[in-house]
């Protein structure tokens, strides 16, 4: 039995790990009912385009800053500041604070100014002056103001993660979901479908749900040690530790490249998919679904992977380092584990699950061909996306950061090569197909690097349990798909609902089956 000392802080943890994990996937759910809205107040269509175009910007700064990226460096830094006592620890957070605040909203304002040129270069395909690079450079214009919102969100998340204050600062996405779900259904209310004023109200609410997740954020932090002012006096901004908020910022860059890779592809990607109409949004809203389970794979490698893998220097002085190596593929056969039956149940049912989550409103049935098979192509991208955060998280702790920066830098420059030949060829699904093109050369490299340094361990067991799990999900991908095939979808929203949940249920069981089968095998070739 565990003393109360040692239960105690375990409860704690625990409890904190449950309310985020509520807290994060109410986030999910709330995003997914945000989508099919948005879905079914502009379909896929020129608008969509114009819209999905705009929001570039945003929607990778809320994917590098609040999703949590950010504090992979910052939380580090604010922990080792507060041992100097509060005063240092405020000093470091009101110096990032200005300086990510500064960077990020003179990057809205130049970008703002050059809107009309960085439309031109985050979607070719729009005929300039033409409706579609009219709207997406309105709403680009308000849309930027996101940025720095994002930011100061980040940091004033960062102090309240770091004081232990969880329940506000993961209620912080669910508030800002929340908010742009209500500027939609005002719009649906309005019948305002398909149209300019909706785009443009909806890159508004995206700037209002940024506000209102920074207020979030500083209710967190309220009575933390490490709060700042948010405008420091002039004399304090003097005494500021500028160096040391610079150097956080380039530490935390390698855990940003990361956090964005998929993103960064899917902004390649429909680039060179601009030119077909529709395309940029399908894809956008393909990616969506792609977050779901990839965001559970990179929650699963900070919280169970990072912890293991910062106990490797420790295992390292004690000359047992194969210990981290281990831990490292025990993590990649985890994520296997979930990612292979998801990227196959995705491929399988994407029409279905595309039908069920957005066909209605404005989205319309060629819409939903459209996304399910840019869907089922982005996901052969999958595991290889999972595992390139298992990897990076690896890499970072091994001290291979610049070696994986390199090869995420050249994993994208291989997309815009693989895009730039497979687009005029495949039109979108060529440029989709060179999303997944760039993720599985990125992992087949980083996979060498790390076995070459130590970092991964692969034997016998590891290679015939994932081989084992690659059979399993194909084996359940292959049975959802000649069940979709002979059951004819029924007429109602609620049928067609119904069915794809028996088709999930039924991948369920089919893999859960094989699964169990590789674990009895692998067990006896164990003894």
């Amino acid at each position: 039995m565990s003393s109360p000392a040692r239960s105690s802080p375990a409860r704690a943890v625990a409890a904190r790990t449950s309310m985020v994990s509520a807290a994060t996937l109410a986030s999910r759910v709330l995003g997914f009912v945000r989508d099919a809205a948005t879905a079914a107040i502009l379909g896929v269509g020129p608008v969509a385009d114009a819209l999905t175009a705009a929001l570039s910007l945003p929607l990778l700064a809320r994917r590098l800053l609040a999703e949590g990226a950010f504090n992979l460096a910052f939380i580090p830094a604010l922990v080792r500041a507060e041992e100097a006592g509060p005063r240092a620890a405020r000093a470091l957070a009101g110096a990032v604070l200005l300086v990510l605040g500064g960077v990020l909203l003179a990057l809205a304002l130049v970008a703002a100014f050059f809107m009309p040129q960085l439309i031109r270069l985050l979607a070719p395909g729009f005929v300039p002056d033409g409706d579609r690079a009219e709207v997406a450079i309105l709403c680009g214009r308000v849309a930027v103001l996101y940025l720095p919102l994002a930011g100061l969100a980040a940091i004033y998340g960062g102090i309240a993660n770091s004081a232990h204050k969880v329940l506000l600062a993961a209620l912080a996405p669910l508030a800002a979901n929340l908010t742009v779900l209500a500027v939609i259904f005002v719009l649906l209310a309005r019948g305002l479908l398909a149209s300019d004023t909706a785009a443009f109200a909806i890159a508004v609410a995206t700037v209002a749900a940024g506000f209102s997740q920074w207020l979030l954020m500083m209710a967190a932090a309220r009575g933390c040690p490490a709060r700042p002012a948010v405008l420091p006096a002039e004399g304090e901004r003097a005494r500021l530790p500028w160096p040391a908020a610079w150097t956080v910022l380039r530490a935390a860059s390698p855990a940003l490249l990361f956090a964005g890779l998929s993103q960064f592809r899917i902004i390649i990607a429909a680039a060179f998919a601009s030119g077909t109409e529709g395309a940029v949004a399908a894809l956008n809203y393909a990616q969506r679904l792609m977050d779901l389970p990839l965001g559970l794979v990179g929650a699963s490698a900070g919280a169970v992977l990072v912890p293991l893998l910062a106990r490797q220097a420790a295992l390292s002085a004690a000359r047992d380092g194969r210990a981290g190596a281990e831990a490292a593929s025990n993590a990649v056969l985890a994520a296997l584990a979930f990612a292979l039956p998801a990227a196959a149940g995705l491929a399988a049912l994407a029409h279905p699950i595309v039908v069920v989550l957005f066909q209605r409103g404005a989205f319309d049935a060629q819409d939903s061909a459209l996304t399910a098979t840019l869907l089922a192509v982005l996901a052969l991208a999958l595991p290889a996306q999972g595992l390139e955060r298992i990897l990076s998280a690896t890499a970072a702790a091994s001290g291979l950061v610049r070696g994986a920066e390199r090869i995420a830098l050249g994993s994208l420059a291989l997309c815009l090569a693989a895009a730039a030949v497979a687009a005029p060829l495949a039109g979108p699904v060529g440029a989709a197909a060179a999303v997944a093109v760039s993720a599985w050369a990125s992992l087949a490299i980083f996979g060498v690097l790390l076995a070459r340094r130590g970092a991964l361990a692969f034997d016998g067991r590891v290679a015939l349990t994932g081989l084992g799990l690659g059979v399993a999900a194909l084996l359940m991908g292959g049975c959802v798909a000649a069940a979709d095939a002979r059951w004819t979808p029924g007429a109602g929203e609620l049928a067609r609902a119904a069915r794809l949940a028996v088709l999930v249920g039924l991948g369920v069981a089919v893999y859960g089956g094989c699964a169990f089968a590789l674990k009895r095998l692998v067990g006896r070739m164990g003894r």
